[in-house]
């Protein structure tokens, strides 16, 4: 084999692994080091931003068993072991751990053989706690050290290149040793962090990350990566009565069956490791082995909404994304959706011609879902659209921006689906919202009034434009939303929304709300989309030539706008 061949085959990661690698397997057998799934997927995602010239930074919410810690230092010893002046190293949450990583790492050290025959090892020794590679005469050059997420004054004074946080969530103080240890990392290209781990709870800082890389929609500093316990193959078991087993599954297991097109062998797998494993308990297998990203976060406390059916949701995880602009034409002005790799609007089903939708805004008034405590994380301004006749989310817009100016984007949305009948929350910050939504001259008939009685027909408008929030109508709206889940009158595609509705629960005051550290405000948009399906008449379409009434601007006198009528949509 010809030098440049060599080297080119070295730089296949997955080749190096197979040929140079050696792992303990769940038998204790030592075998070559041949990707698993979930190390393929890790790989994948580290190239993906090595391509784009960035440096890697990925948070891995894991299901046990996927191999991501063994994965990590196969990636780590690669990238130091040949290149002098890399530093990489690994904080584990307890010693015990630690000793298991650096047993990783010693044996890929120990067991080594020669790529191709041809490519060595440098002169190294191992000590207690890390591996030194000498490079030039420097016998410390490159190194691999691994050490307890307690020990945070390790990194000062010199540069780390590759750092791995492992089983994160159980750090006893995740907040400080993280920015401790990151304070060493320069932002590169040739540095990696991966922060890896199983979800502990909702708010704490490992749950932060993992949805700041959500909403960043890839783009953020972090990448988020997952993978459920049934994309692994060897998480299964042999059925002796198939038959037998398929007449004993439940209703949940049907529809898990079905929501992943699993085979009996996985829900084999699955039953058994409940009972074995997590004492009967099905909660404490979805934390340690979850499904999704969502059922990994699955809120300690009582949640508000239906679990069951909000995981029942068809998810979504790669919708069209992009922003509305504005296209001139001579005089003519249209409203364009510019796709792009990220941006404020998620579209999961393009408008239709002669299709009713609802739209449900949410404006932001700047709350800080952290309370002041940290980094300031304040709300988003959010709308939805949902088809009226199906219950369809269709798109979800969410962005930081001032009242004005989300008002503005709801204009946009909204005509570009058809001119949606639209719910907004009046208070606060709604008001300028709701002001600049009538200043783009929006047909105020389009926008819900809230009713004067409870028994008025909702076809006949009120002068009170806008939801007014306060503690009953909240839980109206709430309630609305419940009531609109359970019965599976709307389904939900955006993971965000259905993150938001799994961590939405019954504080020990009894107040529904966002779990502290979190959001809701795609809760309450969606709660106003509903509200719009509920409350509001379905528009009439035109009558002939009959003429489309004017509607003029909210600020007007009532008489003056003649508000109380039925308006016909041009």
């Amino acid at each position: 084999m010809r030098e440049d061949q060599i080297y080119t085959g070295f730089r296949d990661h997955a080749l190096f692994c197979r040929e140079s690698l050696v792992v303990e397997s769940e038998a204790r057998e030592l075998l070559p080091m041949v990707l698993s799934p979930g190390q393929i997927r890790l790989r994948e995602a580290i190239a993906k931003q090595r391509e784009q010239g960035r440096p890697v930074r990925i948070i891995y919410l894991k299901a046990r068993r996927i191999q991501a810690t063994t994965g990590t230092a196969a990636e780590f010893f690669h990238t130091t072991a040949f290149n002098a002046g890399v530093r990489t190293v690994v904080l584990a949450h307890d010693a015990s751990s630690a000793e298991k990583i650096f047993d990783i790492y010693k044996r890929f050290h120990t067991k080594y053989k020669p790529f191709a025959g041809a490519i060595k090892l440098p002169p190294s020794r191992v000590l207690a706690d890390r591996i030194s590679f000498s490079y030039g005469g420097d016998p410390e050059s490159a190194s691999i050290q691994v050490h307890t997420a307690g020990n945070i004054a390790f990194g000062r004074g010199f540069r780390i290149t590759n750092l791995h946080f492992s089983e994160y969530p159980y750090y006893q103080d995740s907040r400080s040793t993280r920015a401790a240890a990151m304070s060493a990392v320069p932002k590169t290209a040739d540095t990696a962090v991966i922060i890896e781990g199983t979800a502990k709870t909702l708010g704490d800082d490992f749950h932060k990350i993992w949805q700041e890389a959500v909403d960043g929609g890839g783009n953020g500093e972090f990448l988020p990566l997952f993978m459920g316990w049934w994309e692994h193959p060897t998480n299964r078991m042999e059925v002796a009565d198939p038959r037998k087993f398929q007449d004993s599954l439940s209703a949940e297991e049907r529809e898990i069956m079905g929501r992943f097109g699993l085979f009996l062998e996985q829900l084999m797998w699955r039953r058994y490791t409940i009972q074995s494993d997590c004492g009967g308990d099905p909660q404490i297998f979805k934390r340690e082995h979850p499904a999704t990203p969502e059922e990994a976060f699955t809120a300690a406390s009582r949640n508000r909404f239906s679990v069951p059916h909000v995981q029942r949701m068809p998810v979504q995880r790669n919708p069209i994304m992009g922003e509305l602009g504005i296209e001139e034409t001579g005089v003519e002005k249209r409203i364009v959706f510019l796709p792009g790799e990220t941006g404020p609007l998620r579209i999961y089903r393009m408008p239709e011609k002669g299709r009713v939708y609802a739209c449900g805004a949410d404006p932001s008034g700047g709350a800080d879902a952290n309370q002041g405590k940290g980094r300031p994380d304040p709300d988003w301004a959010v709308a939805q659209i949902g088809d009226r006749d199906t219950g369809e989310q269709c798109a979800t817009l969410r962005l930081q921006c001032m009242p004005g100016e989300f008002g503005r984007q709801i204009n946009r949305l909204c005509r570009y689906y058809n001119n949606s009948q639209v719910a907004l929350e009046r208070n606060g910050a709604g008001i300028g919202s709701l002001e600049a939504l009538l200043n783009e001259n929006y047909p105020a008939g389009l926008i819900y009034h809230r009713l004067e009685a409870s028994d008025q027909d909702p076809g006949v408008r009120s002068d009170k434009i806008g939801w007014n929030t306060d503690e009953v109508s909240r839980q109206q709206l709430i309630s609305l939303l419940d009531d609109a889940i359970r019965r599976s009158s709307i389904f939900v595609h955006d993971p965000t929304t259905i993150q938001e509705l799994l961590w939405f629960v019954i504080n020990p005051r009894g107040r529904a709300e966002a779990q502290q550290g979190c959001h809701d405000d795609c809760v309450l948009a969606l709660a106003l989309m509903v509200v719009v399906m509920a409350r509001m008449s379905r528009p009439l379409p035109p009558a002939g030539t009959t003429p489309a009434p004017a509607v003029m601007r909210y600020g007007r006198s009532v008489e003056s706008e003649g508000r109380g009528q039925r308006v016909r949509l041009r």
